[in-house]
């Protein structure tokens, strides 16, 4: 059975991969947390600890894996500090370093390592046009900045072995991301758009992104960058009233930009108040199927299964 390492095995995403890939490949997490990890997956998966000082055994796991895979970093999704910006920052690039070493050292190189990203690279104010892999990366913004460092620390590694950048969207899912706290509002009658709701919101479901790592993976011909998002991204008004309707539950509540800025300051000029038109361009080219293309639909399975927590 071929072996994929995973770093960020924990976190949302990270949990689906595991669910999506075991049974067809070894799992091997790297995780900070080696004792709480271990015992949340099992003796099915194998957890090693990160360690910046010894990579000798995350180097020994990587030699002639089928992947390694990157998804850690400190969650985005919670009031910027300034020490939480750092977090965000250093989280990444720690990681990043450790994996150019251990790649760089193992005699038999991965066949592919597939590095996390975000669609945030575009910038955060394009809101009137059509965003693919050709479009020019943006130059303001700290998440911008965040994931254009993020993926030029593995620049290094495309001349040793096959090498995806995966720029992810909202990832909508009933057990982690925004979805749980956004229908929580809604539930209390507190749901609405966010600032003019013209925004773009660029989603995919839980399920399709880790299908899309999965596929990947697996198709040798795939390199370069990959937008994972669905092929139909919607507005924050169209979101949010689809969500209000799969919930059964009025919409007219709202958050003004202002106040939103005034409580989450450069978070909400970054994530909230503006959007991306994200189209998955490469990865539909590649021949990839999405199971949920559509918001509604998307909403349908989450709430139909009554796994928001």
């Amino acid at each position: 059975m071929e072996r994929i390492v995973l770093f960020g095995g924990s976190g949302f995403i990270g949990k689906h991969a595991v669910k999506q890939l075991m049974g067809k490949y070894e799992i091997v997490i790297v995780s900070r947390h080696k004792r709480t990890t271990s015992e949340e997956f099992g003796e099915e998966v194998n957890v090693l600890r990160l360690r910046r000082s010894d990579i000798s055994k995350i180097t020994e796991q990587i030699n002639g894996a089928a992947a390694v895979i990157n998804l850690a970093g400190e969650n985005v999704g919670e009031r910027w500090t300034s020490s939480k910006m750092d977090k965000i920052k250093k989280s990444r690039l720690d990681v990043d370093s450790i994996i150019v070493r251990a790649v760089t050292n193992a005699e038999i190189k991965p066949k592919v390592v597939i590095q996390g990203s975000a669609i945030g690279i575009y910038g955060n104010s394009r809101n009137t046009i059509d965003i693919n892999e050709e479009t020019t990366l943006g130059q303001r913004g700290f998440l911008t900045k965040v994931a254009i460092s993020h993926e030029e620390a593995l620049n290094q590694l495309e001349k040793v072995t096959r090498v995806v950048y995966i720029r992810t969207g909202m990832v909508l899912g009933g057990d982690g991301g925004a979805l749980p706290k956004l229908s929580a509002q809604f539930k209390l009658y507190l749901g609405g758009k966010l600032g003019s709701g013209n925004q773009w919101s660029s989603w995919i479901h839980i399920d399709d992104e880790v299908r899309a790592i999965k596929f990947l993976i697996e198709n040798d011909s795939c390199s370069g960058a990959y937008n994972l998002t669905a092929p139909n991204p919607v507005t924050n008004k169209e979101f949010t009233k689809k969500l209000a309707n799969t919930l059964k539950r009025p919409h007219f509540m709202s958050a003004p930009a202002f106040v939103l800025r005034l409580f989450l300051g450069t978070m909400a000029n970054e994530l909230l108040i503006t959007g991306l038109k994200v189209i998955p361009t490469r990865l539909i080219d590649a021949g990839f199927k999405f199971k949920y293309s559509k918001i509604e639909d998307a909403f349908e399975n989450i709430f139909r299964e009554n796994i928001v927590e």
